[in-house]
């Protein structure tokens, strides 16, 4: 739960009758299958997790084979898709509500425009009134997001990886920042990736990676200011940032620069942050996790106090990826996750609850039968009534059987399949636009003769028939130059370079380019750098995207 939400639960929620039916349990609680499918499958990997209330619920899921990418709403009785737009893959698919009826997305562009967690789409009273990206070669481009937090409808924030402008000239962490009417980009000062944002008692809080992004330990971290000891949670207060006190507690055989903050929970009363070991920064071990106990912190007055986990009930790579508070308490639950098991669609689910003094209750889902993958998100708006969703897309429902009355909002009623153009400016209007129709205006002056205009002819694409084909893990893609050109190829992983050819000069005809890739940066997107000789960009040279989209065993 997340921003105004939690003011709300008052309000919008249905309180539970005052005899309980039985104690709470854990049990697999799956969505109706799709159309022509026999049976309940998982939803693929789920992006985010979030309650309104009780009754009010929204999940981002990256799909599969036979469940489409978009989100499912929770009516206190079922799960129904909600949007078949405006999804995004799990790594950076997040969800804030501003209102009962308001609520934004990280997602992937429209086509043609590429790259998960670099566009936003704005959801108000059941359809897409804004959806936002921006062109790779845009003056101010976005960067890739994974974060999102509102307090209502005019002060929204969206968070992501360590990256800088074009001109070099503003370095840090990417963020959006939504007042009401329009967007605007900011770097914080600090440039380590964000992993998540939540609104608490006035303040927007964010936790952060070590490095600048997820599993990051080759990039160096853009720091304005040095630090003593890593700050993994920062503050956003009147549109400034600031460094929390807290930082990790220090472990004996820990590298400094040993652990990733990797969630926030919040609800009226509390705020917990979580994480473990290290999977980024320059201590962390490529493709693997610093091993540490994993990682609470509780908000206690304005101050952080570290939580002592018990860590004989954890394993050295086990790290907490979610946290909720449990309503009317001091504790929280908390998703823990193997490092090794973050993409497994088989690991047993293991959740606890976390007490202030470190006491954990630990649980495995499901209790009995096959794994149906790690535990990934989970929210609770109740003491009795919580949700989990693990790595595969199940979901498994923590409940004492008393039911709230449905919600029947028109807002989330229905499916969701169309979201606004984004080349064009958007907004959410609140008052007419102005008068342009020059129906009270004086006659124009009379017109000059003036010389025809210069005529521009536009040149065909350098280059065509890209075809690709994977060669273990050498890629080699093979085109045709239509005409003399420089030209390279650059691989990227959700906006970040993971392979590079440099441009060299081509004649003519059929050509190729090999790159080659790796296991662990698998990429999302390809690019030529085209240079053409005596001509602009506009007359044929520039860069041209293409998209591949990569299936098999290697797939991310």
């Amino acid at each position: 739960m997340r921003g105004a939400a939690l003011v709300a639960l008052v309000a919008l929620g249905c309180a539970a009758p005052a005899a309980r039916a039985a104690a709470p349990i854990w049990h697999l609680a799956q969505p109706d299958p799709p159309a022509g499918a026999p049976f309940k499958v998982p939803l693929g990997p789920p992006g985010d997790l979030v309650f309104w209330s009780r009754n009010r619920g929204l999940l981002g899921v990256e799909g599969n084979a036979v469940v489409p990418r978009g989100i499912y709403s929770w009516d206190g009785r079922t799960w129904h898709e909600l949007a078949t737009v405006c999804g995004s893959s799990g790594d950076t698919m997040r969800i804030a509500f501003a209102g009962p009826d308001e609520f934004w997305t990280v997602s992937e562009p429209s086509q043609p425009r590429v790259g998960s967690g670099t566009a936003l789409c704005h959801f108000v009273n059941g359809q897409v009134v804004g959806s936002f990206s921006t062109a790779p070669e845009a003056p101010d481009p976005y960067h890739t997001m994974d974060a999102a937090a509102c307090n209502g409808p005019d002060d929204c924030w969206f968070g992501g990886y360590g990256a800088q402008d074009p001109t070099g000239d503003r370095v840090g962490a990417f963020h959006l920042h939504w007042d009401g009417h329009s967007l605007t980009t900011v770097y914080a000062p600090q440039g380590r990736g964000v992993s998540a944002l939540a609104f608490h008692g006035g303040t927007f809080f964010e936790t952060t990676f070590d490095g600048r992004a997820p599993e990051d330990t080759s990039d160096p971290v853009a720091l304005a200011a040095p630090e003593t000891k890593p700050a993994l949670i920062h503050r956003i207060s009147g549109g400034r940032f600031s460094n929390d006190p807290w930082t990790p507690p220090a472990l004996a055989g820990a590298p400094a620069d040993g652990a990733d903050m990797l969630a926030l929970g919040a609800d009226a009363t509390d705020l917990w942050a979580v994480g473990g070991g290290a999977a980024s920064g320059p201590d962390a071990p490529d493709g693997d996790v610093v091993p540490r106990p994993p990682l609470a912190a509780r908000l206690v007055g304005d101050a952080f106090a570290s939580v002592p986990v018990d860590g004989t009930a954890f394993g050295p790579t086990d790290r907490f990826v979610s946290v909720s508070p449990a309503p009317g308490s001091t504790q929280a639950w908390v998703a823990v996750q193997r490092f090794a098991d973050r993409r497994s669609t088989n690991a047993k689910a293991t959740v606890a609850l976390l007490g202030a003094d470190g006491h954990a209750t630990v649980t495995r889902l499901p209790v009995s039968g096959a794994g149906r993958g790690a535990a990934a998100r989970i929210a609770f708006t109740d003491p009795n009534d919580g949700w989990l969703v693990t790595t595969a897309g199940w979901l498994f429902h923590y409940t004492d059987g008393t039911e709230p009355d449905r919600d029947t909002d028109p807002s989330y009623q229905g499916t969701i399949t169309f979201r606004p153009n984004e080349a064009q400016a958007q907004a959410t209007p609140d008052a007419p636009p102005p008068d342009d129709s020059q129906l009270f205006a004086p006659p124009p002056p009379p017109v000059q003769p003036t010389a025809p205009p210069a005529t521009t002819k536009r040149l065909s694409a350098a280059v065509k028939n890209v075809r690709s084909r994977l060669r273990g893990l050498t890629l080699v893609v093979s085109f045709k130059v239509v005409r003399k050109a420089k030209i390279g190829l650059t691989a990227k992983r959700h906006g970040r370079v993971v392979a590079q050819a440099k441009p060299r000069s081509m004649k003519p005809g059929n050509r190729s380019i090999s790159l080659r890739l790796n296991r662990q940066r698998w990429p999302t997107a390809l690019s030529f750098q085209i240079t053409e000789p005596g001509q602009s960009n506009g007359g044929g040279g520039g860069t041209g995207v293409i998209t591949t989209q990569w299936v098999g065993p290697h797939a991310r």
